[in-house]
């Protein structure tokens, strides 16, 4: 699973089902993606009469769903696996992450166990490449709760070397707005630690914020990386969201960690010494940020079709299935007709210097059959 801690992996076993389907079990020693990273005691969690977060967030721990940010963490971790067990991926290459999305039909219940019923393939259209794909059906609680996807590619380190050195060098010049960028609060996004708020609001433009990063920390920076991990810009790209939900009067602040859908499509590495914006907008508005054609070439006017985090795009190739789905296989989330390319979506994309990292499509809210209820919706 590429993880170096024994309490950040969240996969207990897998076993292949014949053809491309695999089942993958996961066991959530906890709630959230970030927030209070490393093992929880579930047994304690589940009898305690605590709160949690701050005033604005009593929340009692009995009531807590799980976070789908950490689901699409733990369908990232399958996939890996999946890849060194089943694919003959050799152990040490590099993994480059082209689009990670999830999408939930109902809230996901807390400390609990799970099975992913995954079909995961190689992409029909690189043979020469380890480009794979994983589509998954997420069963918890005795029930079908949503879907997850994850498009990768494992490298041989030479090739990932020349690609990150080629890289480094293409960023170009920084933007303007990162030192005066405005600390925001933790409670203002669900959270306890000043160190799991990723955004810095910047003080002269709404709608943007800069990226911010403790190399220390225990989740996002579990074991060293040379680049910006795609798990943190997913994590800021929900936050964003959340803040931008809440903004609108979408969904109540107590609820701005909700997310019912999620896309994200990487498609180059980002500097870790270097800042990142983090921009907003409706999706499928025009406008600084472009448009993004669910499904398609997804990007910036000008910016060709993903091609995963990291690969320069006068490199690498698009990585996506041609094959029709078969009967039964999970749907994508953001493709045409499903609630994350919807008009309600919000549109957010990463930005280092004159390059796109890469770009979210984002439902906020409460999830599924309860926001059918509710009609709370972003």
């Amino acid at each position: 699973m590429h993880k170096s801690a024994t309490a950040e992996v969240l996969l207990t076993d897998a076993q292949h089902l014949g053809g491309d389907r695999y089942a993958v079990a996961a066991r959530w020693h906890r709630d959230r993606f970030i927030e209070g990273g490393g093992l929880v005691d579930r047994d304690d969690l589940v009898d305690s009469d605590a709160l949690v977060d701050s005033d604005a967030l009593a929340v009692p721990l009995d009531g807590r769903t799980l976070d789908p940010v950490l689901l699409a963490e733990t369908a990232r971790q399958a996939a890996i696996h999946l890849s060194h067990r089943f694919h003959d991926i050799p152990l040490g290459h590099p993994f480059v992450l082209g689009e990670i999305s999830v999408e939930l039909d109902e809230t996901l219940p807390a400390l609990t166990d799970a099975v992913l019923e995954t079909h995961c393939r190689r992409a029909a259209e690189h043979p020469r490449r380890a480009c794979l794909e994983l589509d998954a059906t997420v069963r918890a609680a005795g029930r079908e709760a949503g879907r997850a996807r994850v498009r990768w590619e494992a490298m041989e380190p030479r090739r990932y070397a020349l690609l990150r050195t080629r890289g480094a060098t293409a960023s170009g010049p920084a933007e303007p707005g990162a030192d005066g960028a405005v600390a925001l609060s933790p409670a203002l996004l669900g959270l306890r630690q000043d160190r799991d708020v990723l955004l810095a609001a910047d003080a002269g433009r709404s709608g943007r914020w800069w990226l911010r990063l403790d190399p220390g920390h225990p989740v996002l920076f579990d074991h060293p990386s040379d680049h910006i991990p795609g798990m943190a810009l997913v994590e800021a790209f929900r936050q964003a969201a959340g803040l931008t939900a809440v903004a609108r009067g979408a969904v109540a602040p107590d609820r701005v960690r909700d997310v019912s859908a999620l896309t994200v499509e990487f498609t180059s590495f980002g500097e870790p010494d270097l800042p990142v914006a983090i921009t907003v907008e409706p999706a499928g508005t025009a406008g600084a940020g472009g448009t993004a054609e669910p499904g398609g070439t997804a990007g910036p006017r000008g910016m060709g079709a993903p091609r995963g985090m990291g690969a320069p795009e006068d490199v690498a190739e698009p990585v996506r299935a041609t094959e029709p789905r078969e009967p039964g296989k999970p749907t994508e989330p953001g493709k045409p007709g499903e609630p994350c390319g919807g008009p309600a979506a919000l549109l957010l994309t990463a930005t280092q210097g004159d390059r796109t990292l890469a770009q979210a499509r984002i439902r906020c809210g409460t999830t599924g059959r309860a926001r059918r209820r509710t009609g709370i919706a972003c």
